[in-house]
This record gives structure tokens, sequence and C-alpha cells, in this order.
């Protein structure tokens, strides 16, 4: 990637997304470079467009999941490969860009197409991006769980302590008391110093 005539975030375009999002080395270098350069109010929140395109990236092996999270000061990218039952991988290293978290999050809200296909949900200090197509698997797998009916019942189960053990003639069922011969410490230092 060419980034090094770039002066700010602001003048990153679709081309750079694009080309960022062509390999999982070319984003690093993008947001390792964004790391270095990102200022409030210069365009930091463009990075996700080369993140939103990891929807059609035909590396990208898993689900995309971008975690986005942030203070008055900074933010924090985390990009994920969602792989399905929780299991999540993540994609290049975490980056924490000097840009407020309410920038992004202005962005993602009046400018939705920056982070298309992607949709976001925001909770707390965190906004949320996977592509449409994740929420519609993760419902088709919710539908897909069902109960089988022999474990569905009418009435409830009566349920009982187990039997009482059958006596067993001859068993010694009584703890046993043995007697131990209590030994004082200065005797036992005592018998290695004569050692010496």
């Amino acid at each position: 990637m060419h980034l090094d005539a770039l002066a700010s975030c602001a003048e990153l375009t679709t081309e750079h997304a694009e080309e960022a999002a062509g390999s999982a080395a070319s984003l690093r270098a993008l947001l390792g470079w964004a790391a270095k350069v990102a200022r409030p109010g210069e365009g930091g929140p463009k990075v996700l467009m080369a993140i939103a395109r990891l929807a059609r990236a035909e590396w990208f092996e898993g689900t995309p999941y971008v975690e986005i999270r942030g203070d008055d000061s900074t933010t924090t990218l985390s990009v994920f490969a969602d792989h399905g039952m929780g299991i999540r991988e993540r994609v290049v290293p975490q980056v924490r860009l000097l840009v407020g978290f309410d920038e992004f999050a202005r962005a993602v809200r009046l400018a939705p197409q920056l982070i298309a296909p992607f949709e976001s949900v925001q909770r707390g200090d965190a906004i949320y991006l996977t592509p449409p197509e994740a929420s519609v698997e993760s419902q088709r797998s919710r539908e897909s769980i069902a109960i089988d009916d022999r474990s569905l019942h009418e009435q409830e189960r009566k349920t009982a302590p187990p039997p009482a053990a059958p006596d067993r003639s001859g068993v010694h069922t009584h703890p046993t008391v043995r007697r131990m011969v209590a030994v004082r410490p200065e005797a036992l230092r005592r018998g290695n110093d004569d050692g010496d």
C-alpha cells in the first residue's frame, strides 16, 4: 500500500479501501498507518471503508465481526472472523486511534454508506458491525434447535431417593480409630542434631 503521500485519514479514497481489503497484510498496513496519523477531526472514521469491504473479500474466512470501543480521546478497532458456535478469531492486531469514540459513532450514524453493507448496533461505549446475513444466520441457527417430543411430558415425573444399600453381613461399616504416638518436634530436631 502506498499511504506515505497521505497526510491524514481524510485523504483516504475508495481505491485505498479496496486495496486495503485485498489481504490481511494490506489491511494491517492501513490500520498501522492510521494509528500513526489519525487525529480528531481529520477523517479517522474513513478507515471503516476498508473494514466494510471485508464483507465481500474472497480471502476472508468466516463472517466479519468488528468491535469499535473508545472514550473521549481514543478509539480501538478490533476485527474478528466469526466461525460460528461462539468461535471468533482476531484477523489483524487491535488498533488504537487517537480519535474520540463520539466521532466514530457520529460517522456511523450519519453516513451509513461508510460501513455498507455492514449493519451497526451501539451498546454503551461500543459499536458492533456485522454483515446483514450474519443476523439472518444466527436467527436460522436458533430456529434449527428443536426440542424432541419424547422429552416433553404431560405430567411431572415422580422422584424418589435411591433404594437403601443391602445389608452385607461381615462387612465392617464403622470407622476405625487408631492409636498414634505423639512426637514432640523438639525430639525430632534433637535427633538430627546428634548426627552432626
